[in-house]
This record gives structure tokens, C-alpha cells and sequence, in this order.
């Protein structure tokens, strides 16, 4: 009898949900307007990119669940599952701290600073300058672009206010 393993699960089910994003959500529940500009600032654009995404992934693992060899799975600890219950525990203190930080340092800057520390808290000390330096880069990059490009206001505070 074939065991069905978690991965090839995941695969199936991550390809159905971008098939379903892809074929129903998106063009059902996305507005477009008929006139956009440019192809990249329209409101289907992105999802869609990000649902053709998901569905190679999801291939992807299907591909690796269906052809890897069946390791043994080995039931966690007590340990293990406590520390896991742990770490949920940080991220969920994590995003609260970045939701209180967004009304009073604004979005870029809150986005700055969490991504600065999820990064190290992550990797350690092994790529804190990496960290640093692409924690202030791409919140900026991202808000030029979406403010000064496309137009788009993103939630700044008055203590801190971007050009």
C-alpha cells in the first residue's frame, strides 16, 4: 500500500488553491479598470502573478513529495513541540509590537525596523549588516515606488514623514 506523504499533500492542495485564485477569485472579486496606464500598476496584475507563482511551487513540491524517498518519520518530543508553541508565540508578539508601531512611526519606517529585527532574530549575527542595510533599502524603494510612481498613499506618521 502507497503512503501518501505530507509534501505531495501540500503540493496538491497549494496547486488547487492557485488554480482556484487563478480560474474563479481573482476575476470574479478583483475590479480592473478597462484603462490602466501601464499593465503592472492594474489591480489583476499582481495576484495573478502571485498565483501562477504558487501553482509552479506547488508543482514543485508535488514533484519532490511524489519522488523522494519515504524517510521515517519520527514522531517530535515533548520538547520540540513546545518550542514550537514558543516561537508562535514571539512571531505573535512580533507582528503586535509592529501593528502598535505603525500609527506612530508610520509604515515605512515600522516596516524598517521589524524587518531589521525578524532578520537578525532569523539569521543571528551572521548577516546583521545585510539585515541593516536591506531593512532601510527596499521599505524606501518600495515606498518611492508606490507613492511617487504609482501614486499610492502609504500611512506615514507626523513624527516621521517621508518627501
Amino acid at each position: 500500500m502507497m503512503t501518501i506523504r505530507k509534501d505531495f499533500l501540500v503540493g496538491v492542495l497549494v496547486v488547487l488553491f492557485s488554480l482556484f485564485l487563478v480560474v474563479y477569485f481573482i476575476p470574479q472579486f478583483v475590479d480592473s479598470p478597462r484603462a490602466v496606464r501601464s499593465i503592472v500598476l492594474s489591480p489583476v496584475f499582481w495576484p495573478t502573478i502571485i498565483a501562477w507563482m504558487m501553482f509552479f511551487i506547488g508543482v514543485l513540491v508535488l514533484l519532490f513529495g511524489f519522488f523522494s524517498k519515504d524517510a521515517a518519520t519520527d514522531e517530535p518530543d515533548d520538547r520540540e513541540t513546545v518550542g514550537s508553541y514558543v516561537r508562535i508565540l514571539i512571531f505573535g508578539a512580533f507582528l503586535g509590537g509592529y501593528y502598535l508601531l505603525l500609527p506612530i512611526i508610520g509604515m515605512v519606517w515600522s516596516s524598517s525596523l521589524a524587518f531589521i529585527v525578524f532578520s537578525i532574530f532569523i539569521s543571528g549575527t551572521a548577516y546583521r549588516k545585510t539585515a541593516i542595510i536591506c531593512g532601510f533599502l527596499l521599505p524606501l524603494a518600495l515606498y518611492v515606488f508606490f507613492y511617487h510612481i504609482a501614486g499610492v498613499n502609504i500611512p506615514q506618521s507626523e513624527l516621521l514623514r517621508l518627501p
